[in-house]
């Protein structure tokens, strides 16, 4: 263990590619903005970085480097944070994406325009640099219309209308511009359909690997897209699975990925599949991290870290040996102040049941959920099928408890 493994990011979805470096032989660097990030204990050396400091990044690496130590790869999983990824490695002369492309798919804005260049569908936008520009905008897209972020996670600063509200989209629009780091917003019409991650991997050698496909159930009921519950694996029958990695390949390919993740959300749409957005970096949400391992034995990270590495990865890494279903969902407690939470333990002892992170703890406040980052927990379960699966899902539910109380900030 000579050589350091540079994992961008402390949070809980990193500490599992954190485990996957070491077991590949790598003392880890740990890059995050906040000291008492999840994991920090887990790093051999944890410098206190934000994850969209660039600058700072290269600096680190200089003082390391001089220091006579040899990093040997760079990965950002499960954090918006590609484009530092491809910036530090290729600075270092690593394997990566190319940081141009990372920029682009990293602002939504820029990505749309791409998409639109080469050809491929797109739905009817309008990028917003001043919120004076909301009404022009509204009117060339018409109702319904979907207000986003350009550049930022979690759907911060979405929202659905179906009815004319030009005030609420006006404010909805402020929103996203203060969440987004380019300091815009999109108004765009509303592609209808059921939602999936699609994750893939080219190896060191251009070849392009299909690595899953999950499905995304949102509640929109409120005019929010909250992400209620992922699936694994799909239900899509195998044709539209062939379908939307065949998407996958020749749209990557086209921006010029030749190496590394290439991650879609799609919609499948009355007219097929259609991307909604992609990044070069592995999926979020406890997927690829803890979901699809529970279904299917599936290594992503492993495959990636590989990757990052310059080595090939043995196919076995993304083939199924489990055959299993797996399913993540959260409570949602009323928003307030938390003042217990209880059953924890026997929830774990419920058949089926795989993990649970909270990322709330007694004393936080729970804020109304408008963006899926105000979800107090994930919990993932599995089962030989989805019944149950599901089954075991509900059992965990019934188990654990987050009582609240009424708290200002929650009104």
């Amino acid at each position: 263990m000579n050589d350091y493994f540079w994992v961008i990011g402390g949070g809980l979805l990193q500490v599992p590619l954190i485990h996957e470096v070491r077991t590949l032989g790598y003392r880890t660097i740990v890059t995050d903005g906040s000291e008492g990030c999840a994991a920090r204990r887990h790093a051999d050396l944890f410098l206190p970085i934000d994850i969209f400091d660039i600058a700072g990044h290269l600096e680190a690496a200089d003082r390391i480097v001089a220091g006579d130590e040899r990093i040997a790869g760079v990965l950002a999983a499960g954090i918006d944070a590609p484009e530092t990824m491809a910036r530090l490695a290729t600075y270092l002369g690593l394997p990566t994406v190319n940081p141009e492309i990372a920029h682009i798919v990293n602002h939504k804005d820029q990505f749309r325009q791409r998409l639109e260049q080469l050809g491929y569908p797109v739905p009817r936008y309008r990028v917003l640099d001043d919120i004076a520009d909301v009404p022009d905008a509204v009117q060339e897209i018409g109702y319904p219309l979907i207000v986003k972020n350009t550049s930022s996670s979690g759907s911060r600063g979405t929202r659905l209308f179906h009815e004319p509200d030009l005030d609420t989209v006006t404010r909805t629009a402020e929103i996203a511009m203060n969440v987004s780091r380019s300091g815009r917003a999109l108004i765009e019409e509303v592609w209808e359909g059921p939602e999936q991650t699609v994750e893939t991997l080219f190896d060191v050698n251009g070849v392009f690997h299909p690595c899953f496909i999950t499905d995304r159930i949102f509640d929109k009921s409120g005019g929010y897209a909250l992400e209620v519950e992922l699936r694994h694996p799909t239900r899509l029958p195998a044709d539209t699975q062939r379908e939307m990695f065949e998407l996958a390949e020749s749209v990557a390919r086209a921006f010029g990925v030749t190496i590394g993740a290439a991650k879609f959300d799609m919609l499948l749409t009355g007219q097929g599949p259609r991307i909604v957005e992609m990044t070069v970096r592995l999926s979020g949400g406890f997927d690829c991290q803890y979901l699809v391992p529970a279904a299917t034995g599936k290594s992503v990270l492993r495959a990636a870290a590989l990757t990052a590495v310059g080595q090939p990865f043995p196919p076995e890494l993304l083939e199924d040996r489990k055959h299993r279903v797996a399913l993540s969902g959260s409570l949602w407690p009323q928003p307030g102040r938390i003042t217990s939470i209880s059953g924890i333990e026997e929830a774990r002892s419920v058949p089926g049941f795989e993990h649970i992170f909270f990322r709330q703890a007694v004393g936080d406040v729970v804020e109304p959920y408008v963006d899926c980052t105000r979800r107090v927990c994930f919990i993932i379960v599995s089962g030989q099928t989805e019944e149950e699966a599901r089954a075991s899902m509900e059992a965990v539910k019934e188990r654990i408890q987050v009582l609240t109380v009424p708290h200002r900030s929650a009104a």
